[in-house]
């Protein structure tokens, strides 16, 4: 019977080898641990860099932005063209008081003053009526007998009334000092008469100027105008071009826009 129990421990010993081999086999690998499998990312996750759910409700990150606040960002970012002028002149009237200097092609430069309305359909477009008031003089020599004669050795008055329309090509800002003064750009263009001891005729004008506002009913003006019309010398006619540089304050009413 030793002999059976050891033949029956042999071919129980060689019938298990094959196991242990394929155990032997594995055992310098470390045993797979098996992952839970993901489910694909989603578009919107995709899109936010994974961070999935980690950024809250919203998306695109506005859940903590006042809407307040984020319309007084889009308020300041509106072009500039689109933001209304501080200084209102649409259907305003303006009163402007003016002088400065008149330059004669004939005669001595000389001063000159006068008024101005203007009513403003829009804020580019206005219409406007003027008068002015000036004094021809001369100082010349012997070649200029003829005008002394004329003028009868004293100065001789001359009134000038104009209607122009105005145009205002530009609306700028500029800082003078500390603060930031608005300004129009504007160009003249009209007709009127010359009243003067040579001339009683028509007289066409033309010319540009700036405006700089003060507060809401307020404008300090300059005015450039050259006007043409004819002088009588005597049995001839002369066509002059006559320049006017004037400085005006002007008053808008209603004076609360």
């Amino acid at each position: 019977m030793g002999a059976l129990a050891r033949a029956a421990l042999v071919l129980a010993t060689l019938a298990q080898a094959p196991a242990f081999a394929a155990d032997d086999s594995s055992g310098d690998t470390p045993p797979r641990i098996s992952q839970p499998e993901r489910s694909p990312a989603s578009p919107d996750e995709a899109s936010a860099g994974g961070a999935g759910p980690s950024q809250g409700p919203d998306q695109n990150g506005d859940a903590c932005v006042d809407e307040n606040i984020k319309a007084d960002l889009f308020a300041k970012r509106k072009m500039r063209t689109t933001r209304e002028r501080l200084f209102q002149q649409t259907n305003r009237h303006e009163l402007t008081v003016q002088g400065g200097y008149y330059v004669s092609d004939l005669f001595d430069g000389t001063y000159t003053y006068g008024a101005a309305y203007a009513y403003h359909m829009t804020e580019d477009l206005a219409v406007e009526a003027q008068g002015n008031y000036t004094r021809l003089t001369s100082s010349g020599g012997p070649e200029l007998e003829r005008t002394f004669e004329l003028l009868q050795g004293k100065p001789r008055r001359q009134l000038s009334f104009d209607a122009d329309l105005i145009w205002v090509p530009a609306h700028a800002k500029m800082r003078l000092g500390g603060s930031i003064t608005h300004l129009d750009l504007y160009l003249a263009l009209g007709g009127g008469v010359v009243d003067s001891a040579l001339s009683s005729d028509l007289a066409g004008n033309g010319g540009f100027g700036m405006k700089f506002f003060l507060g809401h009913a307020f404008a300090i003006r300059v005015d450039v105008r050259d006007h043409v019309f004819r002088e009588q010398l005597l049995a001839d006619k002369e066509l002059v071009n006559d320049l006017t540089a004037t400085l005006g304050f002007s008053v808008y009413l209603p004076m609360g826009e």
